[in-house]
């Protein structure tokens, strides 16, 4: 096998997205271990939404967290239980209620998202700035990718524009 088939080989897309999704698994899994919230996934994920986009219903959170209610009211149990949400009356429904994150849960994931920054940063520190440079634009991409553009972006092929306007 050549160089030229080996490169490219090494970039089509389903061997990028191969490493791509071990990558990412790795890296969540080291986030995880400097977490000093204790807990799961699924529980930072509920948090996290509630503290930007609540005060919110369980059935909205369910929503969101593309959960079956009953999940949901356990979830948002379990993060009350931790003082971490309240619920508190809906003033437009007396019969409903909102959770709303608690200035522990607020502080709480403010911590746990500085232990990860503060870990990744540590990490960017060792690499050159050359490779700095390669990390910022290959999350500019993937920014592009999940964010902005959706499928039929990809599928007419504007990463190859967007990518080049960033190196512009």
């Amino acid at each position: 096998m050549s160089a030229a088939a080996s490169g490219s080989e090494a970039s089509a897309p389903n061997v990028l997205a191969g490493r791509l999704r071990l990558l990412l698994v790795r890296l969540s899994r080291q986030l995880r271990r400097r977490d000093p919230s204790g807990l799961t996934i699924t529980q930072t994920s509920a948090l996290a939404t509630i503290v930007r986009s609540g005060p919110l219903s369980i059935g909205h959170l369910a929503e969101i967290e593309s959960l079956p209610s009953p999940a949901a009211t356990r979830l948002a149990d379990r993060l009350e239980e931790a003082g971490l949400v309240s619920r508190q009356a809906n003033p437009a429904d007396r019969r409903g209620v909102h959770l709303v994150a608690t200035a522990k849960g607020s502080e709480l994931l403010t911590r746990r998202i500085e232990a990860g920054e503060s870990w990744l940063a540590e990490q960017l520190s060792a690499v050159s700035e050359a490779d700095r440079q390669a990390i910022e634009h290959a999350i500019t991409v993937l920014e592009w990718l999940t964010t902005q553009h959706g499928d039929d972006a990809l599928l007419l092929g504007r990463v190859d524009a967007a990518t080049d306007e960033t190196r512009a």
